[in-house]
């Protein structure tokens, strides 16, 4: 009943995938606002959602037996209270922690 909610959803959820796939993310084939990151290692996605969260970001490690054997991931849902700039934070900070956790791998 709210097509402008609905379309402007749409457009934060592209405008997260085309920021998390700049920055060399694997991010599947999703078009809704579930979006995932595939990490692969239980263990780091674990980790990566622990530092996320820390972080003020709610977002869930999902593992086996919820997805296949070495496809942990990050599930990113994307609301339409969100904004561009929480958008590129959320990237940013994902994109350091990243970082981090292939520093200490």
């Amino acid at each position: 009943g709210e097509p402008e909610r609905r379309a402007h959803l749409h457009a934060l959820s592209a405008t997260l995938r085309e920021l998390l796939l700049k920055e060399g993310f694997s991010i599947g084939r999703s078009k809704s606002q579930i979006i995932p990151i595939l990490l692969g290692d239980n263990a780091r996605a674990k980790w990566v959602s622990a530092e996320l969260m820390k972080e003020g970001f709610d977002v869930r490690a999902i593992r086996p037996p919820a997805v296949p054997p070495g496809t942990a991931r990050l599930r990113v849902s994307v609301n339409a209270l969100l904004d561009d700039a929480t958008l590129r934070r959320f990237a940013s900070t994902l994109q350091k922690v990243m970082t981090c956790s292939a520093v200490s791998s």
